[in-house]
């Protein structure tokens, strides 16, 4: 059957209709003229705010800094769980085993119950994060998917679990333990070198860790580092160098995810290109092939259902928490600093106020025509502005800034996480997880040997997507030249020529890899009109928002630019694009703010004018020219004015454009961009602030063995929130386990009644205590709010005689469901004050086989969400 569905820019949900904004001119562009960015330390970050300095400070300040601001009436804080931290390990294997205790993996799994999560959330951070155990929080929408997994794994802060691994475990390898308590091998004690980052918590972090290992027996070499030299010794050496052990990783998210593909990739698998080796050729890099396997399969879309999108989902975590290359350890709840004059301010629930494609183009101070941005940096060493996908904006410093000057063709909506048209609108047409479309002939793909497009006839795809880019190509580019279908199909070759170019392959194999996971889904593209192209992508999605978003290419810079770049990196090498091959090649990381390497891609550029050289073939797909020579003669002479102009080659078409950056003095000046042809002007994409469900108590009565009953859930509810889903289980403390866990529900309204069935209740120990376990969120803000509650179950009462009716009081009414009594024997049977979940303790003997038992039970335990929709499609859209 073929599902057809078309989607608008209408995905603004209820809640969103709340927020007001009252825009400072009606003029196209943002709503102000000027966006000044400068480096504040954040120690001075609520200081700079005060005294008019800034206006805003888009980097989460420090715990101890923002904990004293609370309640101040000259500032406004924002919050939002926008990063979080992880200590990477290094698994490369040494010499001799007992080299790299880390490259065990039982070893590495011992470490995730070395961290105390609860004390680096509450005294470190203080309370200003939440104790994390995967890449997903409850903040993030897809924990729902796997919330009952992390509540029953028994990970905890057990050093002497951890000690009795490692005790079990190093002799395996060959070490010996000396009389001074320490590991060695081969008679040189075995030294783990950490990395440890002194600009904010992880410090605290770092040294916590370091000096768990050494209770353990390690010798630890602390090396207390700042961004630029970490992020060059981690991701830019082999780790078999053995420059370092571990390191205390920082992560700034970029947006809402309804349903993951990409974290659990990024964070788990060897082709995305974020494992140890970053699919560096020649290097030693980390892969397991059935996790591997697993993202992909989530990746591409290669699942038939949103149940097994689910299954494989857990599968993959389960798997990804067995092999622990990463420990994670918190999820920051970044609290930004504002003025209170400040207007527009959007609080994306993934990003804060940072990443943000909504925030800059509609901040304004009443009476200003500027914005002063505070950062911690405006540019460091290890920032590299180039549009290659996973070489250039891979830190925050590049990203934050760049976010405010392009539009993207979709983003993710900031409450829900959902995909959603930006700039672009489109329609999806799929044939199912099963069926297929045969690609037409007028349909093209680049080839990478010839490089030419050739018809994509023969080819079949599971969906089709037809995109329309006319907000794009009835405006201009920043450097004045119209934006044109072309510059889109650029982008699209562009990609398809670094995934498949065996030489280009070979220069940036990680970055090759890492495209080539989207790329070898799109089978082919026709060209409709002037504005129009439908994309042939071989993926399948629940969601055809997802489908769509696959499949979309954004226009972020000009094809001439793409052509520089490419000239540089890939034919005459003098560059890289990532700073993995820029090590290995020797050879600088491209960065087009900088001057020097900007100055290369206008010479390109010019050198391209004088010989009157148009790359033709990139612009011919069938019988059709996208762009004239005359075109692109006048697109390098643009560019070259430009550079000539500003001194940098950083041209898009959002609402601001880069005017001026200076990286010696941390100075960045975005300046508004006003061409009539601009599509938004202030209000677009304003979206306010959102409140997820939480949960205010849950109200267990004395329950009997044996017998039903009716628990209580009470949750505050924002207005717009739509419907509540939950889930909610039974855990036996002792073991960490699930006694009974349910399927997903939904109400409408609250408070939920949960109505526990007589034969789960036949499962429990009279007068043994057990955890309620809960999670609820709304279906417009899919936050995750989870809970637990312990409660007592009791001995059912006895059955009355059929002859003797049981006895009846005037003063003490019986039990019901509804009106439940409590038992004064029994302390905490009906109490409701609700605990914000970590995952239950069990026995850490336990553990490892444990992990190894859930995988093998993964059936057993309901873990699929229920259907929510209807009708015979299983397609969902929120």
């Amino acid at each position: 059957m073929k599902l057809r569905t078309i989607l608008l820019a209408i995905l603004v949900f209820g809640i969103t209709l709340l927020a007001q904004y009252t825009p400072p001119t009606t003029n196209p562009g943002p709503a102000v003229e000027r966006i000044v960015g400068k480096s504040v330390p954040i120690a001075q970050a609520a200081a700079a705010v005060k005294a008019g300095d800034i206006d805003v400070y888009i980097f989460g300040m420090r715990a101890s800094l923002a904990a004293p601001l609370k309640g101040d009436p000259a500032l406004a804080l924002y919050t939002a769980a926008a990063g979080f931290n992880d200590i990477i390990l290094n698994p490369a294997p040494g010499k001799a085993p007992c080299e790299n205790p880390f490259s065990d993996r039982e070893i590495r799994f011992a470490m995730q119950f070395v961290i105390d999560r609860d004390y680096v959330a509450n005294e470190i951070f203080k309370g200003f994060a939440v104790p994390m155990y995967i890449w997903l929080s409850q903040y993030d929408p897809t924990y729902s998917v796997v919330a009952d997994i992390i509540s029953q794994l028994g990970i905890k802060y057990d050093l002497d679990y951890a000690r009795s691994v490692v005790e079990r475990r190093m002799p395996a390898l060959g070490a010996t333990k000396g009389a001074d308590g320490k590991w060695y091998c081969q008679g040189k004690p075995v030294t783990i070198i950490g990395l440890i980052r002194v600009e904010d918590e992880r410090k605290d972090i770092g040294d916590a860790f370091a000096s768990a290992l050494e209770q353990l027996g390690f010798t630890v070499d602390r090396k207390y580092v700042t961004f630029d030299v970490a992020i060059q010794t981690i991701y830019g050496t082999d780790p078999a160098q053995f420059q370092w052990h571990f390191y205390t990783e920082g992560w700034g998210k970029g947006a809402l995810d309804r349903w993951d593909t990409s974290s659990i990739s990024q964070y788990c698998a060897s082709w995305f290109g974020y494992m140890p080796g970053w699919g560096t050729t020649g290097w030693y890099n980390y892969a397991n092939a059935t996790i591997d396997q697993l993202t992909e399969k989530l990746y591409k879309g290669a699942f038939k259902s949103f149940q097994e999108y689910i299954e494989t989902y857990r599968k993959a975590t389960l798997l990804c928490l067995s092999e622990s290359i990463r420990v994670f350890v918190n999820t920051n709840l970044n609290v930004y600093v504002a003025s209170q004059q400040l207007k527009g301010v959007t609080v994306d629930l993934g990003a804060g106020l940072r990443a943000s494609v909504f925030n800059a183009r509609n901040w304004y101070v009443p009476g200003k025509d500027v914005v002063n941005v505070g950062h911690l940096w405006v540019w460091t060493a290890s920032s590299a502005w180039n549009p290659v996908p996973q070489g250039g904006f891979t830190d925050v410093y590049s990203v934050d800034w760049f976010r405010m000057m392009y539009d993207p063709a979709m983003w993710n909506h900031p409450f829900t996480g959902e995909p959603m048209p930006f700039r672009v609108t489109y329609t999806v047409e799929t044939k199912g997880p099963d069926g297929a479309f045969d690609v037409p002939a007028d349909a093209y793909r680049w080839d990478a040997r010839q490089k030419a497009w050739v018809s994509a006839a023969g080819a079949k795809a599971k969906s089709k997507v037809v995109f329309n880019y006319a907000k794009y190509t009835s405006s201009k580019w920043h450097h004045g030249q119209p934006i044109k279908l072309a510059d889109v199909m650029f982008i699209y070759a562009f990609l398809w020529d670094i995934a498949n170019d065996p030489a280009k392959v070979a220069r940036e194999s990680g970055v090759a890899s890492y495209v080539n996971s989207t790329m070898s889904l799109i089978k082919g593209i026709r060209v409709l009109n002037d504005t129009a192209i439908e994309v042939y992508v071989d993926y399948w999605h629940f969601d055809p928002n997802y489908i769509a978003y696959q499949a979309v290419i954004t226009p972020d810079m000009p094809w001439e630019v793409y052509y520089a770049v490419d000239q540089l990196v890939y034919v005459k090498q003098t560059y890289a694009a990532s700073r993995s091959s820029a090590t290995k090649y020797n050879v600088p990381w491209l960065s087009l703010i900088l001057k020097d390497h900007a100055k290369a891609v206008a010479d390109v550029l010019q050198g391209a004018a004088d010989q009157g050289a148009f790359p033709e073939s990139w612009f011919k797909i069938g019988n059709k020219l996208l762009l004239t020579k005359d075109e692109a003669l006048a697109r390098y002479k643009a560019a070259v004015d430009w550079f000539n102009k500003y001194g940098h080659m950083v041209i898009s078409q959002g609402p601001f454009y880069l005017y001026a950056i200076d990286t010696a003095k941390q100075y960045i000046e975005l300046r508004a961009y006003r061409d009539p042809t601009y599509p938004y002007k202030p209000g677009a994409f304003y979206f306010g602030v959102a409140t997820p469900v939480s949960v205010k108590a849950i109200n267990v009565p004395t329950l009997a063995v044996g017998q039903s009953g009716t628990v209580s859930v009470s949750l505050e509810v924002p207005q717009g929130a739509g419907k509540i889903y939950y889930k909610w289980g039974i855990i036996d403390p002792t073991t960490g386990k699930f006694v009974y866990i349910s399927d997903e529900a939904s109400a409408t309204t609250t408070p939920i009644s949960i109505t526990v069935p007589a034969d789960v209740m036949s499962k429990l120990t009279v007068n043994k205590p057990y955890k309620f376990w809960l999670y609820a969120y709304a279906e417009n803000v899919p936050v995750v709010a989870e809970a637990t509650q312990v409660f007592v179950p009791k001995t059912a009462a006895p059955s009355p005689s059929p002859t003797a009716p049981p006895p009846t009081s005037p003063t003490t009414p019986s039990p019901s469901p509804t009106a439940p009594s409590p038992s004064p024997t029994t302390p905490g049977a009906t109490a409701t004050t609700v605990t914000t979940v970590a995952p239950a303790t069990g026995t850490t003997e336990a553990l490892a086989a444990g992990v190894v038992g859930i995988l093998a039970v993964l059936a057993a335990l309901a873990f699929a969400l229920r259907r929510r929709g209807g009708g015979g499609e299983e397609t969902k859209t929120r």
